[in-house]
């Protein structure tokens, strides 16, 4: 509340300039009833019978910041434009005569070309944006469509994606004009004038009068309190839960070890090492239950995590515990010198903690599915800047499920570890995931649909059924871990039971010599936290699964072993 010391005076004026705002003169007709209501509560900020508190104030006057730039734009509506859902066109049934004349544009996920962004800001803040449009299409293309913005302006009418990809930045800051990021890569070059991007924005700053009132129309309809309201529950919760994710980091125990990185954070940082998530706040981390070498920070640590000297000199790594869980499986079933086969190479991420795991083993790991030879020199820098032997690693661009075992030696491997590519239904961190673990960017288009996606869920079962009976196939190995970071049972459960029944179907055509698979007990500990935290992770009693939840990612992780 404003002081009552104000002179009465200043109040007069500022009455008389509310009420000379509303009286409705010929300009007037073009603002809608939200304009009218900010003008009127502008003229009362100085009243000191007015209502309004400083929350109100603040949100008036709060200049919402943009984090991108043109670059950053037209990178987003490559990957938009590749991704996104068929629709009924608004720019051809804008620019039709008659309803005859309308077309639904008739389109396939087409591939994302490669970006070579200059920073991995740049590529972060691209991957954002593009998956914010991608949940907010329908919402964007309707209001294009009900305002015939390209009615106004032809000349664009071809840019659909980058128009709708720039609509969105300015509809989620109340169509505020955009200065450039205050913190942009000096990588980045910002003095490069993108001409079409400038026009579409001025067009988007002429029209947002309009734009605002279809917005506004939307949401009243709908009985949405804000524009994230307008989007699907199941899209909504995601969103919500992703919100107070941990901070999860494990430790390069190749170049370091548990007590130096925890004496930097308790010394250096003057954070307080707590016992599990119970204690956990902005001040504290504590050590992983079952992940030895994973650290736990609260999530608004997130920003000062990810910025660390020790994640910059690669002595610390962030990764969600979801990814850790099979890797620190695998550890427990392996020996000196035993090797392991990685299914699906897909970033590395994963490859360099297996290598960080089975370092004082000297395991060599046999890795397949590399996307490109690009791919695999990407993976290579990264295990050499991890401080790993190149030896201990061999990648492949075949397919796990093409290769012929008799035609590819893998030397005393023992392990399997099978992470096929599944339907990533479990996570809640879509964005930091794929980010984080290199993967294709088209898993983002799954990610912003209303309901799953039920042809590719069967598309995964079969890849997935298709993994595993290569698995089995393999006669050296002595287990197999399966893991998947789906919620649907048919990916989980099933596959495996399903793997277990067909061995036996075939026993009689097998060498008599060679054991069949039995899934087996989890290797690590299926309780953890105290009275208040107890969760049991244990599923039909031989499987691991931890739900999607505000703690972490769901995983589902089986271990089959060899009789």
């Amino acid at each position: 509340m404003l002081s009552d010391t104000i002179p009465t005076s200043r109040n007069n004026i500022n009455e008389n300039y509310t009420n000379n705002q509303l009286s409705m003169s010929p300009d007037d007709k073009e603002l809608n009833e939200h304009d009218r209501a900010r003008i009127k509560e502008f003229g009362q900020l100085f009243n000191r019978h007015s209502s309004i508190n400083r929350e109100l104030l603040e949100e008036l006057f709060r200049k919402e910041p943009s984090e991108y730039t043109p670059t950053v734009y037209r990178y987003a509506s490559r990957i938009y434009h590749c991704l996104k859902e068929d629709q009924i066109n608004p720019v051809l049934k804008a620019l039709s005569n008659t309803k005859e004349e309308q077309v639904q544009a008739k389109k396939t996920t087409l591939d994302v070309p490669k970006i070579d962004y200059a920073s991995d800001k740049q590529k972060r803040r691209t991957l954002k944006l593009a998956f914010s449009v991608l949940r907010y299409q329908k919402i964007v293309e309707e209001l294009l469509d009900e305002t015939q913005f390209f009615s106004n302006y032809p000349e664009i009418k071809d840019e659909l994606s980058l128009v709708s990809t720039i609509l969105y930045d300015y509809l989620s800051r109340k169509f505020q004009p955009r200065d450039d990021p205050i913190d942009v890569d000096d990588k980045e070059d910002l003095t490069n004038n993108d001409e079409l991007v400038s026009h579409i924005e001025t067009a988007i700053l002429q029209e947002r009068t309009r734009l605002a009132a279809a917005l506004a129309r939307n949401r009243i309809k709908s009985q949405a309190l804000s524009i994230e309201d307008l989007l699907p529950e199941n899209v909504r919760e995601v969103q919500q839960h992703s919100a107070e994710l941990p901070v999860y980091a494990w430790v390069n125990l190749i170049k370091t070890d548990m007590e130096t990185i925890v004496n930097v954070f308790e010394n250096d940082e003057q954070m307080k090492r707590a016992k599990n998530s119970t204690h956990i706040d902005k001040r504290t981390f504590y050590v992983d239950y079952h992940c030895s070498n994973l650290l736990v920070f609260h999530y608004t640590q997130k920003q000062r995590i990810a910025n660390h000297y020790l994640v910059r000199d690669h002595l610390l790594y962030l990764q969600d515990k979801s990814s850790c869980i099979a890797a620190h499986s695998l550890r427990k079933l392996i020996t000196r010198k035993d090797n392991i086969c990685l299914a699906y190479v897909s970033g590395g991420l994963f490859l360099q903690l297996l290598l960080v795991l089975t370092d004082d083993l000297e395991s060599k790991i046999y890795a397949f599915g590399a996307r490109s030879d690009e791919n695999i020199r990407d993976i290579q820098a990264k295990i050499k800047s991890l401080g790993a032997s190149e030896k201990r690693v061999k990648i492949f661009k075949d397919r796990f499920i093409d290769i012929n075992f008799d035609e590819v030696n893998m030397e005393n491997c023992k392990v399997i570890l099978c992470n096929p590519p599944d339907s990533r239904s479990a996570l809640i961190q879509p964005l930091d995931f794929l980010y984080n673990e290199g993967e294709d960017v088209t898993l983002l288009k799954q990610f912003s649909q209303p309901t799953e996606n039920k042809g590719y869920v069967r598309e995964c079962i079969q890849r997935e059924a298709a993994y595993m009976r290569q698995a089995v196939r393999y006669n050296l190995a002595k287990a197999i871990v399966y893991v998947t970071f789906s919620k649907n049972r048919s990916e989980n459960d099933d596959i495996v039971h399903a793997t277990i029944n067909e061995q036996s179907e075939n026993r009689t055509q097998q060498r008599k010599d060679i054991g069949s698979y039995k899934i087996s007990p989890p290797v690590l500990p299926i309780q953890f936290g105290g009275r208040n935290e107890h969760m049991s992770v244990l599923r039909q009693g031989i499987f691991i699964q931890f739900e999607s939840s505000q703690k972490m990612n769901g995983v589902f992780v089986a271990v089959l072993i060899r009789e």
